[in-house]
Parts: C-alpha cells; sequence; structure tokens
C-alpha cells in the first residue's frame, strides 16, 4: 500500500511538473509611458531586459511630447524584447542656454547599441521616433530597427552600432532630418514576434 501512495504521489508530482515548467520559465515584463508635458522637465528612465537595457532621458524647459514602450519575453523558445519611442519636443522662447529641450533615448541589443538624441533651440523642433527588436530563438538570432529624428533648429546626434557589420555616428547643428531601417538575421530567419512580417 505504501508503495502505491509513493507511486501515485511521484507521478502526481512529475505530471504537474510538466504543466508548470513552461508557466515557471515563462516571464513577460511590460512597461508603457504616456505624457505630455510643459514647464520644466526631467523625466529618466531606465530598463533593464534579457539581452540589454533602454535608458531615455527628457529634460529642459518647454513643451515635450510622450510614449514610450518596452516589452520583453523570456520562455523556453527563447527571448523576446521589443522598444519603440515616439516624442516631440520645442524649447520655450525664455528658455536659457542650459534649459534647452533635449530629448535622449539609448537603446543596447546585445551586439547592437542605438543612442540617439536631439535638443532643441528656443521656438523651434525636436522629434525621436524609435522602433527597435530583437528576437533569439531556436531559429537563431534577428535584430530590427527603424528610426526617424527630426529637429529643424538645434542639435541632433547619433550613434549606431550593430557588432562589426555596421558603425554610424552623426551629429547635425541646425536643420536635420533622417530615416534608417536596419534589419539583421543569423539562422534559419525570423522569430518571435515578426514571424510572417
Amino acid at each position: 500500500m505504501k508503495k502505491r501512495v509513493l507511486a501515485v504521489a511521484v507521478l502526481t508530482i512529475l505530471v504537474l511538473s510538466v504543466f508548470a515548467a513552461p508557466t515557471l520559465a515563462s516571464i513577460r515584463n511590460y512597461t508603457a509611458v504616456g505624457f505630455r508635458y510643459i514647464g520644466d522637465v526631467f523625466h529618466e528612465k531606465e530598463v533593464n531586459v534579457p539581452v540589454g537595457s533602454t535608458y531615455f532621458l527628457v529634460t529642459g524647459k518647454g513643451e515635450v511630447g510622450g510614449t514610450q514602450v518596452v516589452l520583453d519575453n523570456v520562455d523556453i523558445d527563447g527571448t523576446n524584447v521589443y522598444i519603440e519611442n515616439y516624442f516631440f519636443g520645442t524649447t520655450a522662447l525664455d528658455a536659457a542656454a542650459n534649459e534647452h529641450v533635449r530629448i535622449i533615448s539609448d537603446i543596447e541589443l546585445d551586439q547592437a547599441l542605438l543612442q540617439t538624441g536631439v535638443e532643441m533651440d528656443p521656438g523651434e523642433s525636436g522629434y525621436i521616433r524609435q522602433s527597435a527588436g530583437y528576437s533569439v530563438g531556436s531559429d537563431g538570432s534577428y535584430l530590427k530597427t527603424r528610426n526617424y529624428f527630426g529637429n529643424t533648429g538645434g542639435i541632433t546626434r547619433r550613434i549606431h552600432e550593430v557588432g562589426r557589420y555596421m558603425q554610424d555616428r552623426m551629429e547635425v547643428i541646425g536643420y536635420a532630418e533622417v530615416w534608417e531601417i536596419t534589419e539583421v538575421t543569423s539562422g534559419n530567419g525570423k522569430g518571435g514576434f515578426w514571424k510572417g512580417n
């Protein structure tokens, strides 16, 4: 009788562990921001994801904008990360030189680095618009970035590195408008949340 009870207990534990293992291995983190600031602004945000981190800073005097999303999903099949930023700008007309609105986005994913920043002169525009990506799974790794960072009067800076594949540095004082797409794959193709895109 004791052997039966022990066998049933062991079998029950094994069955439960088969169903619980995927749940225990699954992690989904999510963060989102909204915002529309006017006045003196300081907003700093840092998020660590499985294959890197993201740092976001909005500072200065004037009107800015909003939205930022970070997702990551770790499960048995791999890692997914997605980062998205929209923003706007405009420094107040009475802002001193050290009060100009500055928007900085720093994204590091595995071997990819994407640092983007815009600083607006008083009364001028701005913008950063980004996407990022990353997926690691049974099919290998995948990275996808998009970008747009406007400006009219002010400073636009960017550093973009993807392993040994690409190194790109830029600084523009005055009008700048940039569009960018980067896609890197290895293994058998896209995985994660880009499947079929």
